[in-house]
């Protein structure tokens, strides 16, 4: 079972962290935000059904990214734990919230929908395959790379692996 840590935590840990973890979540973001995003994807499988299946599956781990991404940046304090990594865990004391722009209208509606589609069975998931079912993931990679690259771009590099940087470049 991991040590449990706490804040602030050490320099060494989140450089090592941020090398696996942060790496991870970005890495894929953004990497399933090009295939899906692509006009060229075709999902592929033994039936249509199993396609369909793949394509869903593709999806679903970019809403669930996205909404990692999403509080990584802009933790709901209400639930942010002792144990939660976050971008300010990275910059110097205050630095975060100081230069961070505020969460867009874009990024809290697509943090809800992930919310209700991807991590909940609720009545607000989407029915059928309506034009407004389709995710516009370019759109939000390309929005949550600025915010990103800020974050990154005034990271400390005794907590923030170089990797991450490199990834959204």
């Amino acid at each position: 079972m991991p040590t449990t840590l706490q804040r602030p935590f050490p320099d060494q840990y989140l450089l090592a962290y941020s090398a696996d973890h942060v790496f991870y979540e970005v890495d894929h973001f953004f990497w399933l935000a090009d295939v899906i995003s692509r006009p060229t994807t075709i999902f592929s499988a033994q039936s249509p059904d199993a396609a369909v299946r793949t394509k869903n599956i593709f999806i679903e781990g970019f809403g669930l990214h996205l909404r990692n991404i999403i509080d990584f940046l802009y933790p709901r304090r209400l639930r942010v734990t002792d144990t939660d990594i976050v971008a300010a865990d990275f910059l110097p004391n205050g630095k975060w919230d100081a230069i961070k722009p505020p969460i867009s209208a874009t990024l809290i509606a697509a943090r809800i929908r992930a919310d209700k589609e991807i991590a909940h069975l609720t009545t607000d998931r989407i029915c059928g395959t309506p034009p407004e079912k389709a995710w516009e993931c370019q759109a939000l990679a390309n929005e949550l790379k600025s915010i990103f690259r800020l974050m990154c771009d005034n990271a400390l590099s005794s907590r923030l692996a170089s990797n991450v940087g490199q990834r959204i470049s």
